[in-house]
């Protein structure tokens, strides 16, 4: 008996250490958090890989019976909810509002400071010595080559600053430029990490004369001296933060306060001087171990990959945040998922968020707000209104009071239908805007086929196809809908403060998704997605043209003036079509000349057009399509236009044939007298 005793004494005083040991591998403390407790428990922080194995098993487990025992009272609750529900909801859009206008946009004509132009993020220049009338005299004033092999494409615009162009390279460096002959002057190379994928900032030291880059590397946020390119000391360790998530986004600078996204999700405030962390604020609802479903709510936060703009007056920040994972299966994240698909502020001086608006509710279509905000004012009734401005996948220009979050045209909510997939628990509702009407097709339907389509019949099958709106996914069928090159890609608008035009380069290509029961390898879904681009027989979209467009829209009243197909498929031949317009992955950028900067399409052309009527003005042929809008900039009273020709990564993938990787910029200017 005393064997016994003392061996169960032993066994209890092992597991007792073993649960001490595991709580303390998986517990981090923190102050640093604004929307998260102090103590957090996270498997991501287990050191020890059998302790790690050992509660990735026991999750596994525990999802299982979880999901097992209660997802399908879950689902009767929801189909017994929604037969009481009105089919539509109607809100009355903000129509008194005055707020007076103080924000400085930052449009600095000699310069262009930051990816996206400025903190506003309204990639528009006040420059015009180039301008709609005098395009003939537009010529090539130097190209620069990258000497390595390009593996990626450039997606972040360049900056300019103190005559210098700083952007990273196709490969793994960051480099400077004489923004007037395009002659090197000095490189930053990282042994294995992409830099500044999609941005950069340029920052004046206020204590010294000197100034620097920040950028973000994979999980590092790196600074660098712009004379010479070597790491600001000063700044972390050797000017490197290491960060808990990979960034892509451009940062943002406000005082003191450096602010950044990742991909935990978060938004993360670092002090610009010495790199240290000051506040963070999750994008999720939850962050302690309740489970739904079976699954945490680690899935349920949004991804702010898409931008970061500011009210730099006020010390706002504006985020545009992702859909939550997995894409196109949420059983592992049920409900709503607030601050997915979201516009979230937050209030830099008070360290805390505001308000947050979101586009698609439990999003599975992979609908995401893709692109940075845009900080600028409107008249509207009257009235000035300083407002935040977001385009999405859908096609949608949703315009909101920059100090409440509340849309300022009308909108509804209209009943959908919920997802018959076990476990997957839909939303009841959606959002329309009628008001700017949609710039992109939105949901496809099988009047949309091309009439060059063989399989078009095939795909009218309804018992084989899903259409319409929001409608989810089902077992055995295939949904057909613009998704993930639909509407707004991640370069965003282009927007002039002075007049409230809005210019958006937009794409509507078809995608085909569906769903199957998931194999043993994969622990936490019960589900595997499948999707890809629709194409016909000769390659192309499987859709009617356009496949891309450019459209103008008025902020002011809400109203769309025009649409031009932007591009020209280089392998489509009909006498009938002018214009196919094609997917497109560069962006625009307007000047105050009443010019659109305008690049990325499959036809490697950069074109100009007339921001007042859409008519194209002038074009040249690049060797690669452009991945990122043009800049503009102003030295010694002349003016220079950029253009970053390395091909598209995407296009690359869809149309290897078509579009190549490459390694070029391209410089314009006015011809001399």
């Amino acid at each position: 008996m005393k064997i016994i005793k003392f061996t169960l004494n032993i066994f209890i005083l092992i597991t007792f250490l073993f649960l001490s040991f595991s709580i303390y591998e998986i517990a981090t403390f923190s102050s640093k958090y604004v929307n998260k407790p102090y103590i957090s428990f996270s498997v991501k922080n287990i050191r020890n890989p059998k302790v790690k194995q050992f509660v990735k098993f026991i999750d596994n487990r525990y999802s299982y019976i979880y999901k097992n025992l209660f997802s399908n009272n879950n689902n009767l609750l929801e189909v017994l909810d929604r037969d009481t529900l009105p089919n539509e909801v109607f809100y009355k859009g903000k129509k008194n509002n005055f707020t007076i206008n103080k924000n400085k946009l930052n449009n600095n004509s000699d310069s262009w400071k930051r990816s996206h132009g400025n903190f506003s993020s309204n990639r528009f220049s006040d420059l015009k010595q180039i301008n709609s009338e005098n395009l003939n005299d537009l010529k090539l004033e130097w190209v620069y080559e990258f000497q390595e092999k390009p593996i990626i494409d450039i997606q972040a615009n360049p900056v300019m600053a103190e005559g210098k162009l700083f952007l990273p390279t196709v490969n793994k460096s960051l480099i400077a430029l004489d923004a007037v002959t395009g002659k090197k002057i000095w490189e930053y190379k990282t042994k294995k990490h992409s830099v500044a994928r999609r941005g950069l900032i340029y920052n004046k030291n206020e204590n010294d004369d000197n100034s620097y880059i920040y950028f973000c590397a994979n999980r590092q946020l790196v600074s660098l001296n712009t004379k010479n390119g070597k790491p600001n000391k000063s700044f972390g360790n050797n000017g490197i933060v290491k960060l808990p998530q990979i960034c892509k986004v451009a940062p943002l600078i406000i005082d003191k306060n450096l602010v950044i996204t990742t991909f935990e999700p978060a938004v993360e405030i670092y002090d610009l001087v010495t790199g240290k962390v000051k506040w963070k604020f999750f994008l999720k609802e939850k962050y302690n171990e309740n489970r739904v479903n079976g699954k945490r709510f680690d899935y349920s936060g949004g991804n702010p990959w898409g931008g970061i703009a500011a009210d730099y007056d006020r010390k706002i920040v504006f985020i545009s945040t992702g859909n939550a994972g997995n894409y196109f299966n949420g059983i592992n994240r049920p409900g709503d998922n607030k601050y997915s698909n979201s516009i979230v502020a937050l209030d830099l001086t008070k360290k805390k968020k505001i308000w947050d608006f979101q586009e698609v509710r439990h999003d599975i279509w992979d609908l995401d707000i893709p692109a940075s905000p845009i900080v600028t004012t409107i008249s509207h009734n009257d009235k000035i209104i300083d407002v935040v401005v977001a385009v999405t996948k859908l096609g949608n220009t949703i315009i909101l009071d920059r100090l409440t979050g509340e849309p300022i045209f009308d909108y509804k909510e209209k009943k959908v239908e919920t997802s018959k997939i076990e476990g997957e628990i839909t939303s009841n509702y959606q959002f329309i805007f009628d008001k700017p009407k949609p710039f992109s097709k939105q949901f496809f339907n099988i009047n949309e086929f091309s009439d060059t389509y063989k399989k078009s019949d095939e795909y009218k099958n309804e018992e084989n196809f899903i259409y319409g709106f929001f409608k989810p996914v089902e077992e055995n069928k295939r949904l057909v809908m613009y998704n993930l090159h639909g509407g707004a890609e991640w370069m965003g608008a282009s927007v002039n403060h002075r007049n409230g035009m809005l210019y958006i380069n937009s794409n509507n290509i078809p995608w085909e998704l569906h769903i199957l029961k998931e194999t043993k390898e994969f622990s936490y879904n019960n589900y595997v997605s499948r999707f890809y681009r629709l194409k016909d027989q000769n390659g192309f979209p499987a859709s009617k043209t356009p496949w891309g467009t450019i459209t103008a829209i008025n902020l002011n009243i809400g109203q769309i003036l025009w649409q031009k197909p932007f591009g020209m498929h280089p392998n489509y031949i009909s006498n009938k079509v002018e214009d196919s317009g094609t997917e497109n992955f560069g962006g625009l950028t307007a000047t105050a000349g009443n010019i659109i900067l305008a690049t990325g399409t499959l036809d490697n052309e950069f074109r100009i057009y007339n921001s007042k009527n859409g008519e194209e003005l002038w074009s040249y042929k690049m060797k690669y399509s452009g991945s990122n809008p043009p800049i503009t900039y102003s030295i010694n009273n002349e003016q220079y236009i950029v253009v970053v020709s390395t091909g598209s990564y995407n296009l690359n993938r869809g149309y290897p044939k078509i579009n190549k990787l490459g390694n070029l910029i391209y410089c314009f200017r006015l011809k001399k007298n």
